[in-house]
């Protein structure tokens, strides 16, 4: 009778150990940037387009926008500008969209897995040309977020450092799009410019912290609340 006692009290523990595991390991819009929300009829429609920066943030936007709009996200990394040109039309879908969030620049700096690397000139075609297939399907607001710094030192993958000069190149030539368009901007690289010691991961990394991710999460939500609220 001890022995069933036993084998019954090890096994409840082991089923509660795995029910308590797959509650934590359920994946949700607030803390899975992938998994999009069941929209509610009544909200608002958010699209975030995006790099890596924008999946650490996308989850905590939803959580800071609960109530107040449904948020989106292509379900894929967006990488750099010319590959958005190439996605976009298949990212905006069918839907309808009352604010688009995007951004795109990290990659087009360091050039991760481009065969034919990007130029501040190609990185302004291509923004140029995203904006213009946006407009044809969708009257929402758009937002420029403007990619967030480089690291410190030579990034982990291709070891080396983009300057500051490089960085303004790029960030120059999409100001002037945005300005051709009359995009809002949303200067993340400003965020973080005079944190990024404090938030990356490591002065090779040029991805953040969770409370990194919350500074951005904070000013991503309010960017997209006053669009909202400015309807």
């Amino acid at each position: 009778m001890k022995k069933i006692c036993l084998i019954l009290i090890v096994a409840l523990v082991s089923f509660s150990q795995t029910h308590l595991h797959a509650q934590k390991a359920k994946k949700t819009p607030f803390n899975h940037a992938f998994t999009n929300p069941v929209d509610k009829s009544d909200l608002p429609r958010v699209l975030i387009i995006g790099d890596s920066i924008s999946i650490g943030y996308t989850p905590r936007v939803r959580g800071l926008l609960d109530g107040k709009a449904n948020v989106h996200r292509p379900t894929t990394n967006c990488r750099w500008s010319a590959f958005g040109d190439k996605e976009i039309e298949k990212w905006l879908g069918k839907s309808k969209w009352d604010v688009i969030h995007f951004n795109f620049g990290l990659w087009d700096w360091y050039g991760w897995a481009q065969k034919v690397k990007s130029t501040p000139e190609s990185y302004a075609a291509s923004l140029d040309s995203i904006i213009g297939k946006i407009k044809k399907k969708s009257k929402a607001k758009l937002v420029f977020a403007m990619t967030t710094p480089p690291c410190i030192g030579p990034e982990g993958k291709v070891k080396f450092v983009v300057s500051e000069e490089r960085a303004k190149s790029f960030n120059d030539a999409a100001r002037a799009v945005m300005k051709k368009h009359g995009v809002q901007i949303n200067d993340l690289y400003q965020v973080m410019a005079k944190e990024r010691a404090k938030y990356q991961r490591g002065e090779n990394n040029v991805h953040y912290t969770d409370e990194g991710r919350d500074l951005l999460a904070a000013q991503v939500a309010k960017i997209i609340n006053q669009n909202l609220t400015n309807k």
